[in-house]
Order: C-alpha cells, then structure tokens, then sequence
C-alpha cells in the first residue's frame, strides 16, 4: 500500500510540476490575432497556466515556475490599455509568491496587439542553463534549460520569413527552436493557441500532452486542421461544379491527413455522392489500409449500392 502511495504522489507531482526545460514564442498580427506556441519537457503545457492569449489584445506566456495568474491578470492589464512593460512589473510586483516560490523562480513574456513586448527571467530561471528571452515588436521569444541563445535566434528568423496565419508562423517558430537544439533535457508536450477576432472555429487550441516527439507531433496535429479545412473546401466546390478544384483540394486534405481514417473515408462519400465511383473505390481502398473495420461499415450504407458485383470491393465487405 505504501508503494503504490508512492506511487501516486509521484504522478501528481509530476502532472503538477512546472514547465523548466521550456522554450516559447508570443505574438500577435496585424489583424488582431495573437497567441503563444511553446514546448516543455514536462507533461501538457497547454493546460498548466503557460499559454495565454486574446484576440485584439495580446498575449503572455508564464514559464519555469509557472504563476498561471500572469494569463489572466496580463490580459486583463492589456486589454486596459497598459504597456507591456508596465504590465509586466505590476505582475511581478504582485507575484504573491505563488505555490511557495517567487519572482526568482519566474521566466515571462509579454506582448500587446498594440504594439510592444516585454520580458523577465529570474535569478533561479537564469541558472538554467542556457536562459535569455529578446524581443521585437509584437513578438516575444523566451527560454530555459536550452541548447544556447541559437535556439531563440532561430524562432525569431523563422517567424520573420513565415508568411500566412498566426498559427502557422508560430509553429514554423517552434519548429525552427526544436531544430536549432531545443532543450537540453529533451521535449515531452507542446501546445499552439491562438485566438482570433471572429472566434470559435477560427481560432487554434492544439496540445500534445505526452510525447518525445512532442513539436513534431503537433506539427501533424496543425496538418490534420488544414486537412479539414481543405476537404470542406473540397465538398463547397464540387457542389458548385468545380471538380477539378475539388479533386485537388481532395488531394491537399489527404496528404495532410496523417492517417486520420475520417478523412479517407469523408472523402469516399463526397466522391461517391457525386457518382464518381472508381474515385471513391479508391479512397475506399485507403480508407481499408487504416482502418478495415470501417470500410465494412461504410459498404454497409446504401450510398455505396452502385458498387455492389464490385469483385475488389465485394472482398472487403
């Protein structure tokens, strides 16, 4: 009983841990768009407190010890009009000395969708050994327990050459970290968040809580939203009569698809349904390669009847 007591408190303490060994990016557009990717060996940052952010108004990332009142109260300073580097102080000004520790313990960074950014690393964050943060503008990069300084110069180069949506460019900046050396201890969960103007769908909330590969992985899981995106693309175009736009769209979403079976078999029934029957035979055929249980289901509707007599179809029933 004792052991297993063990145990359990051992698990708790690390899902509870803070986010050391931590690398992320802060920033927002011109359109309003603003949000924070970040990377940690420790278990889901994206739902311990790190990653903050609103549209039109900035966005902070709390790191090393983390104090997930900074999200908050950051936002809420921004959203008033305050500076970064003014929000920034009163935050450490009134830290309170979370969870038992203090300022020392703290790595943040700041930005405003007004323009500006600020940053701190304390003492005890410093000794994390390589620790620093720099930045420019609406963008703020920041990290501890790193390869060397190389790894933030990297962030900031590729999201300088990165075109496209917020969300994008901040992976591109992750990414580039992990590639440039990333944290010396490794990674273990990584998460993107950006919040938009217009909301819901249009915004990103993608974590990647336990995984060696975590920034390649969510990588994958930003490749599998674009997946979605280009299939529904796919669907509004052909129901216009633009099928060779559709066929290619088609094609985007299931090269992103990442063996995601929905999308194999979502793009079997839109071929289907517009009475390309050899085309989704073989979406069909891919859609069995992952997941052969479904494909007996799919047969099964009566959307699939023309292919019945189907002698390789008929096989997968």
């Amino acid at each position: 009983m004792c052991l297993l007591r063990s145990c359990l408190a051992f698990l708790l303490a690390a899902v509870a841990a803070p986010a050391w060994a931590t690398f992320s990016i802060a920033a927002c557009n011109d359109a309003g768009d603003c949000g924070v990717a970040v990377a940690t060996h420790n278990l889901a940052v994206g739902g311990v407190g790190v990653p903050w952010a609103q549209a039109k108004v900035g966005a902070v990332a709390s790191q090393f010890e983390t104090n997930p009142t900074y999200g908050s109260k950051g936002l809420a300073l921004l959203a008033k009009g305050r500076a970064p580097g003014q929000v920034l102080k009163q935050l450490l000004d009134e830290d309170g000395d979370f969870d038992g520790t203090t300022i020392a313990e703290r790595q943040v960074g700041l930005v405003s969708a007004r323009g500006g950014n600020a940053q701190y690393t304390g003492a005890t964050a410093q000794q994390a050994d390589w620790a620093g943060a720099v930045g420019e503008g609406k963008v703020s990069v920041q990290g501890n327990g790193l390869a060397g300084p190389e790894v933030l110069a990297a962030m900031q180069r590729a999201f300088a050459a990165t075109h496209g949506e917020l969300a994008a460019r901040l992976l591109a900046a992750l990414q580039a970290g992990q590639a440039a050396g990333g944290q010396r201890s490794g990674q273990w969960s990584a998460a993107l968040l950006v919040r938009t103007p217009g909301g819901d769908w249009q915004d990103t909330d993608l974590r990647v809580d336990a995984d060696p590969r975590a920034v390649a992985r969510l990588r994958e899981l930003y490749d599998m939203r674009l997946s979605n995106e280009a299939i529904i693309r796919a669907e509004q175009q052909w129901e216009r009569g633009d099928v060779a736009t559709a066929r290619a769209s088609l094609a985007t979403s299931l090269a992103l698809a990442h063996g995601w079976d929905r999308t194999w078999a979502r793009a079997a029934r839109l071929a289907m349904s517009h009475g390309e029957a050899a085309l989704a035979r073989e979406y069909l055929a891919g859609l069995r390669a992952l997941n052969p249980g479904w494909v007996k289901l799919e047969l099964a509707l009566p959307l699939y009847a023309p292919l019945r007599g189907d002698a390789v179809v008929e096989a997968w029933r």
